[in-house]
């Protein structure tokens, strides 16, 4: 997937802070207004020289947490949902669209298999929203599990009339499994990835209003069956005539997207993509954030090497697990793979023996598997 500049590139090449106060102004004519405070906050930010998506998703989910007496806080949670829908958007288009680049370049991460066979289960813990290592895993005949129950629903296809004309499979993972501490992952021995999404997923909602979540399951696991499944969960679901019947206004729904149930009742999916969490102190949907990153917390302990591959740390919740992880024990050893990488990280320093430093692509590490 494409790095967070090509994503900050593309933001910067249609939102600037002059086009941000135009939207402003339509959202407000349309009832969806937000103060002007709020706004030249955000525009602030877009016209720095360091403009960065992630750091303002993760600057208004500080500001919504921290702005209820000043009563910007629903203002920021609202351009937050916004943003995080943009990105979404970006990032699952170029998923589809580019379906045939993608399935040619990813042959080339063929040393994942033997890698998973000398790590059985392999663990990979991700903060990407791709569904690229499922992909990956699907060409090579690696079976996946990301922590969901067997438990499945059905969720209809409709079209214009709202008669259901075919069926998406999901899977389930209640709030009650999440907050158990208990998933059902591989076992050790067990051949496969255990997949752990930190920051939520292309392919994985929350159910309505409540605190379970759902992943899209494909019928087919196959690399097109995986793409096919994320699009028909996002354009498929509802047919254009009867969504918009149902959302007029799009805006009034915002980084979700609208279905009919097996009980014919109108319901929403929620897209779960999220930045970094400012805290891990705060309730939902913070909360989800804090149990994850446990579990992330949690499966550290049993292992005594970790690969950070990609990862340019600078998430400060994951370095303080990292950093905890490390310091437990001397015989536990990181190693950073990252093209041009020459310095351990400063919050590394103390740990310094114990980190290794791979100036490499994500593909050239791997071939030192086959």
């Amino acid at each position: 997937m494409p790095l967070r500049a090509d994503i900050n590139a593309e933001i910067l090449a249609w939102l600037s802070p002059a086009s941000l106060r135009k939207l402003a102004a339509t959202w407000q004519a349309r009832g969806f207004g937000y103060p002007d405070e709020v706004i030249e906050d955000v525009a602030r930010l877009l016209d720095q020289s360091s403009f960065d998506y992630e750091a303002l998703l993760a600057h208004m989910e500080a500001r919504y947490l921290d702005d209820a007496r000043e009563g910007f806080a629903q203002a920021y949670h609202g351009l937050y949902a916004w943003l995080a829908q943009v990105v979404y958007l970006l990032l699952y288009r170029r998923q589809v669209e580019r379906r045939d680049s993608y399935r040619e370049g990813l042959q080339y991460f063929e040393g994942i298999a033997p890698l998973a066979r000398l790590n059985r289960p392999l663990w990979i813990f991700s903060l990407n929203h791709d569904v690229l290592v499922e992909c990956i895993a699907a060409l090579f005949g690696i079976e996946v599990n990301c922590g969901f129950s067997p438990a499945t629903l059905a969720l209809p296809c409709r079209n214009a009339s709202g008669a259901a004309i075919a069926t998406l499979t999901a899977e389930l993972l209640t709030d009650a499994d999440l907050a158990s501490g208990k998933l059902p992952f591989f076992v050790p021995g067990w051949p496969g990835i255990n997949l752990l999404k930190l920051r939520g997923a292309l392919d994985m909602f929350c159910l309505g209003d409540s605190r379970d979540l759902i992943r899209i399951k494909p019928d087919d696991e196959t690399f097109d069956g995986i793409i096919d499944a994320l699009q028909i969960a996002n354009e498929g679901l509802l047919d254009a005539t009867l969504a918009a019947s149902l959302v007029p206004d799009a805006l009034a729904i915002t980084n979700k997207i609208p279905y009919i149930d097996a009980g014919n009742q109108p319901q929403v999916l929620g897209r779960t993509l999220r930045a970094s969490a400012t805290r891990l102190t705060d309730p939902f949907p913070q909360l989800h954030q804090r149990r994850l990153l446990e579990y992330f917390r949690a499966n550290l302990g049993v292992v005594d090497r970790l690969v950070a591959i990609g990862y340019g740390m600078a998430d400060a919740d994951v370095n303080e697990i990292l950093h905890e992880w490390l310091g437990v024990s001397g015989h536990r050893r990181l190693e950073i793979v990252l093209p041009g990488v020459q310095e351990i990280p400063p919050f590394l320093l103390p740990l310094s023996e114990q980190v290794e430093l791979t100036p490499a692509s994500a593909t050239t590490y791997l071939e030192r598997f086959l």
